[in-house]
């Protein structure tokens, strides 16, 4: 058996899930143990090395489940997810693998369980847009009063547009978006984040660069 790391965007809630999948699943005795955090720290390791080696006749799966995995909570788990105790395996649940040490992930294998993100549409076709069509889409933007959140998306979507319709992301172009991103943290206004990134594209369609 080995031991298993899953990425999954709610942790606590897969590892409930997780854990009635096992037990309806199962042929034979099987004990789950869970650990539900939203910080794995050092205390909830030793509960884990302590509770993980008492007997039991059957199989046994210790599910730990955390946003966050405390430095110091990892490298007290580190020699038991390398020798478990007998006849037990550890199923780790994390959001990204970034979560954990390379110490750790070296000893398990990896099932990512992540929902991809649908993204939005971009409010313009950037291969048939005008000037005209691009002043009228940030005049209504700037009327919604979006919050940065919500305009950051509307930047994000410019960027799946992008890909869609094959225009290249030069380095001047990347510099345009990142320059938009930061705008939009400071409270810039919708219009003044994606002027600059459409006017480029009108630019790139201009030239034939595409």
């Amino acid at each position: 058996m080995s031991n298993t790391l899953i990425l999954a965007n709610a942790p606590k809630q897969e590892a409930l899930d997780y854990k009635m999948q096992l037990e309806a699943q199962a042929q034979s005795p099987l004990l789950v143990q869970m650990c539900l955090e939203e910080e794995l720290k050092i205390e909830h390791a030793q509960e884990i090395k302590r509770t993980c080696v008492l007997s039991y006749p059957g199989q046994k799966i210790y599910i730990v489940a955390a946003h966050h995995f405390n430095v110091f909570a990892q490298n007290a788990l580190l020699k038991i997810l390398e020798e478990p105790p007998a006849h037990t395996r550890f199923v780790l649940i994390a959001k990204h693998k970034h979560a954990l040490l390379p110490t750790i992930l070296s000893r398990l294998s990896c099932e990512d369980r992540r929902a991809k993100a649908s993204h939005a549409r971009f409010g313009l076709d950037l291969c048939a847009c005008t000037l005209g069509d691009i002043y009228t889409y940030l005049q209504d933007l700037d009327r919604k009063n979006l919050s940065p959140e919500e305009s950051k998306l509307h930047i994000e979507a410019f960027l799946f547009a992008l890909h869609e319709s094959a225009i290249p992301l030069d380095l001047d172009l990347l510099h345009s978006v990142d320059q938009a991103m930061h705008a939009n943290y400071l409270y810039y206004r919708p219009s003044y984040n994606l002027l600059p990134l459409l006017l480029k594209v009108l630019e790139l369609r201009d030239s034939r660069q595409f």
